[in-house]
């Protein structure tokens, strides 16, 4: 998976880069308005101040200019009025020029002007004591032209140097606004390339952005495609890249130069590791595996994992046996690993099946088929073991023919057609007809009606772990019976034959209890059967149970007891109502002596512990009679009653009460046996009840 803090890096990098990138913007557009208004700012009050200087400067030209024509129209003038206006015109100019010389001294923005104008005041005090001269020479009674002309080109030569010296004030405005405006543009220039860094800056930004994020997400992409092609834990292909390749390599066959294989990996004992020390012990236990069976591989071959503890390989070859020896070298390479984990050892090994991928090979599923069935004979077979394929494979058809077999009873159950049967158990002490027990049998019909005898489905339902589903769906029906029939005061109690494995089944066991604590039937009705090596293999486990539904009110019997021998050391711990003696020691009682002393023994055995005794496969008087004279409890079989279907029990019970003759009774049973497709006197019962291998 991605990783959640990957996906948040890259979106804090996306919104840390777009609002560095918008910052930017702002900054390129505040410096661009700020830049562009201080210029505007400068450039328009440099215009201002040197329009006003200039203008200034140009009044006091006009001044002097105006002065000077004044000056000699007065010596022209010989009216006194004429010139005393004329000398009021003098003082109005030089009046002017004195305001603007003021207002220019008071604007001088620098040395530069300081200089001119200390230039200028210089020259104007030398125009002003050249007019002072010329005054006093107009003022006298006896003008002298020729003093006179003399001091006034005095005074046109000091105005002509304050003139120039104006000049030279207004061309430095004109040089200080160009100086300026060379400011101003450079100034522009330089905002011009800090916008232009700026703004390169944040193209470049939002490059760096644009490729980390294509960046990331090709990343990512990549992440997750190679995710969704392989197994997160060990790195190996994922189910899904391999049904890919193995498409590839079937469209291929038959078409390249190499042999190709099919190898399914199934690793044995992985359980144990992960119940003894945790799922990751485990998981390191399938890294380091998988890590050394790559080592061996190929160039070519693709290895994957495929569920929990199963890995396939697709081999490439130069020929089928190069695949065939890979197979044999991994098993050897895993039998040969142990894996240390805190102290604890631990040894696993490989079941390998072996097909090839060739031109006969049609398609995923036929060749998955051909592997998996390979692999499980050889789990089968004793584990840690290669089973290769092979046209007309015994193994492989007997396996196939127990999945369609398993496939079938599953299709049975949900069709609901399971069928439960009854045989009755009669009290040998009482010579009457009255049924004491039944014992609960279980049927299947076939799609077309026929009728098979559990010898057809209960090994392969314990073998490949079905009987849990089976022993729930009896016990159910049997409950929902009961509700029906509780109206019904002499029902027997009835018998119901358990697996091993519902038995050590907490959940399963829990269940019953549950039920039966809802208190809608009676308990006493109902005895639990099991056999003696269920009991032996998993004692704890029947233990807990059998305390929990006597405590209920139900009895427990102890199944095919004798036929192993193996749980007379149980018998003191066990709390037992009832041991069924095994049919194979009952059925020739009469004839064979050593049957007669077994049976006996285990009637004996059976009293001293306080259980009652039942004799199974009883078919003929003879056998009768013998288990009447050693004091047996109960017996059941072909010569006391047939299997019939339980719907019939009631109206059994009620003909059985009306009429008491055996034969009665055992020709209904005939009759019920013809309908269910078992004769009288069929020994092949070793099956008929819902039990189990020892």
């Amino acid at each position: 998976m991605i990783k959640t803090s990957d996906k948040d890096n890259t979106k804090t990098i996306i919104g840390l880069g777009f609002l560095t990138v918008f910052l930017l913007m702002i900054l390129v557009t505040w410096l661009s308005m700020s830049r562009l208004q201080a210029v505007n700012t400068s450039m328009s009050t440099l215009i201002e101040s040197a329009d006003q200087k200039t203008t200034l400067a140009y009044q006091m030209r006009d001044a002097i200019r105006l002065r000077s024509g004044a000056v000699r129209t007065l010596v022209q003038t010989e009216d006194i009025t004429e010139r005393q206006r004329i000398f009021k015109q003098l003082s109005d100019y030089t009046s002017r020029y004195s305001t603007a010389k003021n207002n220019l001294i008071e604007q001088a923005a620098n040395d530069r002007h300081q200089r001119v104008l200390s230039d200028v005041a210089d020259a104007d005090k030398r125009v002003a004591e050249a007019y002072h001269l010329a005054g006093k020479e107009i003022g006298t009674t006896k003008l002298d032209i020729t003093v006179l002309r003399s001091a006034l080109n005095s005074v046109n030569l000091q105005e002509l140097v304050l003139l120039n010296h104006l000049n030279d004030l207004v061309e430095l405005e004109r040089q200080l606004a160009k100086e300026a405006l060379q400011k101003n543009q450079l100034q522009y220039r330089d905002t011009q390339k800090l916008l232009l860094i700026i703004i390169g800056a944040a193209f470049a930004l939002s490059i760096i952005i644009s490729a980390t994020v294509i960046t990331r997400v090709a990343r990512a992409n990549s992440k997750i495609a190679h995710l969704a092609n392989h197994d997160d834990l060990t790195g190996l292909h994922n189910r899904r890249s391999f049904e890919q390749h193995l498409a590839q390599a079937i469209a291929v066959a038959g078409r390249s130069e190499n042999a190709q294989g099919l190898l399914y990996l199934d690793l044995d004992r992985f359980k144990i590791v992960n119940d003894t020390c945790g799922h990751h012990a485990g998981d390191q236990l399938l890294i380091q595996l998988t890590g050394r069976m790559q080592q061996r591989l190929r160039r070519g071959d693709l290895f994957a994992r495929v569920g929990g503890d199963e890995f396939a390989i697709i081999a490439q070859g130069k020929s089928f046996s190069d695949i065939q020896q890979l197979a044999e070298e991994l098993r050897v390479i895993v039998s040969e690993f142990e894996f240390n984990y805190e102290q604890q050892s631990f040894k696993v090994s490989l079941s390998i099946g072996v097909a090839p991928i060739d031109g006969q090979t049609s398609s995923i599923e036929q060749v998955l088929a051909d592997v998996d069935s390979a692999c499980y004979v050889a789990k089968q077979s004793g584990r840690n073991r290669v089973h290769i394929t092979q046209d007309d494979d015994i193994e492989i058809v007997q396996y196939r023919s127990n999945l369609a077999g398993i496939q079938a009873i599953r299709k049975a159950l949900s069709d609901q057609r399971l069928t439960l049967f009854y045989q009755p158990v009669h009290q040998l002490a009482d010579d009457s007809a009255k049924i004491a027990h039944c014992e609960i049998l279980l049927r299947i019909r076939s799609e077309n009606g026929e009728v098979y005898s559990p010898a057809r489905f209960i090994p392969i339902a314990e073998k490949y772990n079905v009987m849990n589903e089976i022993d729930q769906w009896v016990f159910n029906n049997i409950v929902e019976w009961l509700v029906e029939n509780q109206a019904h005061h002499d029902i027997p109690r009835l018998l119901i034959n358990l697996s091993g494995m519902s038995f050590a089944d907490d959940d399963f066991s829990k269940y019953i209890v549950e039920r039966l604590q809802k208190g809608d039937v009676n308990p006493a009705h109902i005895a639990f059967e099991i056999s003696e090596g269920a009991a032996v293999r998993n004692f704890n486990k029947v233990m807990e149970f059998v305390n929990k539904i006597r405590a209920l009110g139900c009895e427990l019997a102890l199944d095919d007891f004798g036929s192993g021998f193996s749980s007379f050391n149980y018998l003191k711990q066990l709390p037992i109502d009832y041991i069924k003696i095994d049919g194979s020691l009952v059925r020739d009682i009469a004839n064979n002596e050593v049957d007669r002393k077994m049976v006996d023994a285990i009637n004996q055995i059976g009293h001293t512990v306080g259980a009652r005794t039942i004799a199974e496969f009883v078919e003929d008087n003879a056998a009768l009679e013998c288990l009447k004279s050693m004091n047996v409890d109960f017996a059941q079989g072909y010569g006391l009653g047939m299997p019939t279907p339980l719907s019939q029990l009631t109206k059994n019970l009620c003909n059985a009460g009306s009429n008491t003759s055996d034969s009665s009774e055992q020709s209904q049973s005939n009759s019920n046996a013809a309908n269910d497709g078992h004769r009288p006197g069929d020994r092949d019962d070793s099956n008929d009840n819902l039990r189990h291998a020892s």
